[in-house]
């Protein structure tokens, strides 16, 4: 087999051609010269980490990698690029990446999720180095961290979404499964009305501290609105999803509700969906969720609903 490292400019071309397909405009050089330099120089660095654990210092700043990745903003600011385009390039190289490395590898079988975290953190920080560029167009967090949610540090919404069709991309290719599950605190805007925005906020905060705190390094966990959430857990069917929410619930409903000066408590609504075991095809996956999130309406606060598909199996 050959050396993951030696396959920079496999993952160079696959780069390339999903560029192809974005409506960027045609007379800039997207994939050709100093574009393709700086790209080729990453894959080269991301290859060289997953082997050798010292090669994730070059990502930090001061290392080659960041700067390579500084000057990739760079070319894409001038280049018109808005800092939404930049973020979908860097899930372009994310995803193409691990496509790679899957084929090369042979890991069908096997997760690293030591080295899963250290590749991700690499790439966190490829894209912060990029987002550098838009320092006097954008807030310094977005600027800091253009995936991350501002208030809480989580994923924010544009980010886990890209994140979302690569790990199901992952899980069809290698029949693995996986669950998203939503929390939505759905008396959030009345929580707000009565405790005031500072105090919704301090409850926003304790949620994500609590999510961050009791799931896993592989999993991907997002806030995708004022009071919902969303956790991604790969390698994971709906009955080891359903364990984590029902985890997670009893510590909320102790912990939250002490964050709250009125007499209303926090509602937390949950909705779960899994593929392959309920969902069949990968695409519905997010709107099968939020299906089940809408059905845990009819239902006590607390309660994690599981959509189940035609022939499902046990109950919610």
């Amino acid at each position: 087999m050959t050396p993951l490292p030696d396959k920079a400019d496999v993952l160079l071309e696959r780069w390339k051609q999903e560029m192809q397909r974005l409506p960027l405009p045609a007379h800039v050089q997207v994939t050709e010269g100093e574009a393709r330099e700086k790209v080729l120089k990453l894959a080269s660095a991301v290859m060289a980490a997953v082997n050798e654990e010292e090669a994730a210092s070059r990502f930090q700043a001061g290392g080659d990698a960041y700067g390579d990745a500084e000057g990739l903003g760079r070319l894409r600011r001038q280049q018109g690029f808005a800092i939404e385009e930049l973020v979908q390039e860097h899930i372009i190289i994310r995803n193409e990446f691990w496509n790679v490395f899957h084929v090369e590898m042979n890991m069908k079988q096997a997760v690293d999720f030591h080295l899963e975290k250290r590749m991700n953190g690499c790439f966190d920080l490829m894209l912060q180095a990029a987002a550098s560029a838009y320092h006097y167009e954008h807030s310094r967090e977005m600027m800091e961290n253009p995936l991350r949610d501002a208030e809480t540090g989580l994923y924010n919404k544009s980010y886990f979404h890209g994140r979302m069709i690569e790990e199901l991309r992952r899980s069809v290719r290698y029949e693995h499964d996986i669950t998203l599950a939503l929390l939505e605190i759905s008396n959030y805007f009345a929580l707000r009305d009565v405790d005031g925005s500072e105090q919704a906020g301090e409850i926003v905060r304790g949620v994500a501290i609590a999510l961050e705190r009791m799931t896993r390094d592989c999993d991907v966990v997002a806030r995708l609105s004022e009071g919902g959430f969303a956790i991604l857990l790969p390698e994971t069917g709906w009955r080891g999803g359903k364990v984590m929410a029902e985890r997670l619930n009893r510590y909320l409903q102790n912990e939250v509700p002490a964050l709250v000066s009125g007499e209303k408590a926090p509602e937390l609504r949950w909705g779960m969906a899994s593929f392959p075991e309920e969902v069949r095809q990968p695409e519905k996956l997010y709107a099968s969720a939020v299906e089940a999130m809408r059905s845990s309406h009819s239902d006590a606060p607390g309660e994690v609903v599981i959509f189940r598909g035609e022939g499902g199996g046990e109950g919610s």
